[in-house]
């Protein structure tokens, strides 16, 4: 078995960013399964509040692996489906000939980003303008990691089954996991704005998290296939559980098991970046992704830009 990093060298990197001004605070959790081996946290809310245990975070892009590329799983799209099937309007450039497959592993053809919170006012001028986004690069030859694509796969959604991601994730993913601190729209749904850590780095007035940070993701609504999820350690913890499990809960199978393979499994050519099906995987002899060059091979994980970080061995 390899050797644990031990309790007090958790807890010094923790301090070491805090007293480095890195962050405010931090919350950590480490787990061999279901036996907790590190759970702690350090620093405070906003500068002024300590933080506790099972703080709410704006997860950002972790929505993508952990509701946007799940929920695809869920409602059993195939992947291998044209985006133009569901969505008519992306044409043009060659987009006909993207899948679902390719946007989830960021190797469809589209730029990384637009910034549409500067020049639409409204969800409906904000999907418009997605729709529009011509291609950098043909489908499938190379990986551009990409918040278009996943904002297209959250429309993908909402199109092939009549529900919002909110509702989609609530009913396949929170409810189910019971991962009851994690929704969109927190302060729409009745959680205390108090236990909502601030994602933007400076001091704020107590209670005032619960927006989305992403700009993109705030002009859809506060719900999209980018970012837009608020979670806590804990509830990760139940979600990297769940995928362990070969997508079981208890009895409940909450996501095919044949499908679970597709988040483990390199989407991408050889001389690409490795990139499954949501998410990040290291492998040996590549350049080490978010988690560095300690952490275990085939490892799937990902980060928020918010300073979340998630990986799964």
């Amino acid at each position: 078995m390899e050797s644990l990093p031990s309790v007090h060298s958790l807890q010094t990197l923790m301090n070491k960013g805090i007293s480095g001004g890195l962050f405010y605070g931090a919350e950590v959790l480490f787990a061999r399964k279901n036996r907790l081996v590190f759970h702690d946290v350090s620093g405070t809310f906003d500068g002024v509040r300590p933080l506790v245990k099972d703080a709410i975070f704006d997860i950002a892009s972790l929505s993508k692996p952990v509701a946007t590329a799940s929920l695809m799983l869920a409602a059993g799209l195939p992947l291998d489906d044209l985006v133009s099937k569901y969505l008519p309007g992306f044409k043009g450039t060659g987009k006909e000939q993207v899948t679902l497959r390719q946007l989830a592993a960021h190797n469809g053809g589209l730029p990384a980003t637009a910034m549409f919170s500067s020049t639409c006012k409204s969800r409906a001028e904000a999907r418009s303008a997605l729709l529009e986004v011509p291609l950098e690069q043909a489908p499938g030859q190379h990986v551009v990691y990409s918040c278009l694509g996943y904002l297209l796969l959250g429309e993908v959604l909402e199109m092939a089954t009549g529900k919002s991601l909110a509702q989609l994730f609530k009913a396949n993913i929170a409810d189910p996991l019971a991962m009851v601190d994690s929704c969109y729209t927190p302060l729409e749904n009745a959680v205390d704005p108090l236990r909502i850590v601030p994602a933007k780095p400076k001091p704020h007035r107590p209670g005032t998290g619960g927006i989305v940070h992403d700009t993109n993701a705030l002009v859809f609504g506060g719900i999209a296939g980018n970012a837009g999820l608020f979670s806590t350690a804990k509830d990760l913890h139940r979600f990297a559980l769940m995928l362990l499990n070969d997508g079981r809960c208890g009895e409940e199978q909450i996501l095919p098991p044949g499908a679970i393979a597709e988040m483990f499994k390199n989407q991408s050519s050889l001389s690409q970046t490795p990139r499954t099906l949501g998410w990040e995987l290291k492998l040996p002899g590549q350049e080490p992704p978010s988690c560095g060059m300690h952490f275990p091979d085939c490892a799937i994980g990902h980060t928020g830009f918010t300073g979340t970080s998630m990986w799964i061995e």
